[in-house]
């Protein structure tokens, strides 16, 4: 159980950490493209910087002061629109532009809203980020970096990410060999063994409206 929780939370985490590279222009030179794990590792910085804050403010403060801030910069620095379709996987193909598009915006709001919520679980223990390696096959990119200190256990994150104009975003995060992409096909396809695929929207439009 306690294994199952330290993913949930370090997946929330590394997630957030994706979200957070919309910081990335303000301590960037201008027209420099970082390597793809510089930038994760930026990255992850200015997210601890920002969750360690809320060791004395309150996680919830915090979040209510940047979650605007990071919503409105997230899309061009996260590919939701490649952790969709990947979600969705063979089906993706199978949809007009008009319900692909609803598929992707309802994603990111799932995705967005679920995870960020869970970013109030971090425990402003002493934990370190070691970054490991990064390897680049064209515009393909995976860093692969470890969490220490928790309890004498290290929780291994890889982060996926593509070259997209100029700018290494991320579409998929992997924490102790679980996908984040990989668990939501699980889920939809599950669903559409089932169902429509205009049924999987409307869950997806109901799940999204209990955060409002």
């Amino acid at each position: 159980m306690e294994s199952k929780q330290l993913k949930s939370r370090w997946l929330a985490m590394a997630f957030g950490v994706a979200l957070l590279f919309g910081f990335l222009p303000f301590t960037l030179m201008a027209g420099a493209i970082p390597r793809p794990l510089t930038s994760v590792q930026i990255g992850t910085e200015r997210a601890l910087e920002m969750l360690r804050s809320g060791c004395s403010e309150g996680q919830s403060v915090v979040l209510k002061h940047h979650r605007a801030e990071i919503e409105r910069m997230v899309q061009d620095y996260c590919d939701f629109g490649e952790m969709a379709m990947r979600s969705l996987g063979p089906s993706w193909r199978l949809q007009p532009p008009s319900k692909q598009q609803e598929f992707s915006k309802l994603f990111e709001e799932l995705i967005f809203n679920t995870y960020m919520n869970r970013v109030d679980t971090y425990t402003c223990a002493d934990e370190k980020i070691v970054y490991d390696e990064e390897s680049v096959e064209g515009n393909f990119a995976t860093v692969k970096t470890r969490v220490t200190g928790h309890k004498g256990k290290d929780v291994a994150i890889e982060y996926r990410l593509h070259l997209k104009n100029d700018v290494w975003k991320a579409y998929d995060v992997v924490i102790e060999g679980v996908s984040l992409v990989n668990n939501y096909r699980q889920q939809f396809s599950s669903i559409l063994n089932r169902e429509s695929f205009d049924a999987l929207l409307q869950r997806m439009r109901s799940k999204v409206a209990e955060f409002k």
